[in-house]
């Protein structure tokens, strides 16, 4: 995983990434799907040039969100 959840990941906010290679925030470049309890979107580092599909859901309580496996 080239991309870590920035925390905290309140339910109530779109969720944010950081690059593990460069240690800075990442941007989201597009939104690939989502439902009610999942997002999944495209990360880039604007530093190093790393980029992923990333997946997120709500957490089992649905208070924030976590990388989904």
């Amino acid at each position: 995983m080239n991309f870590t959840i920035h925390e905290p990941a309140p339910a109530n906010v779109e969720p944010e990434f950081d690059c593990i290679f460069c240690e800075k925030p990442a941007l989201r470049s597009s939104e690939a799907g989502s439902t009610a309890t999942t997002r999944t979107v495209e990360v880039f580092c604007r530093h190093c040039g790393a980029r992923k599909t990333v997946t997120t859901r709500l957490s089992a309580d649905g208070q924030r969100w976590e990388l989904a496996d």
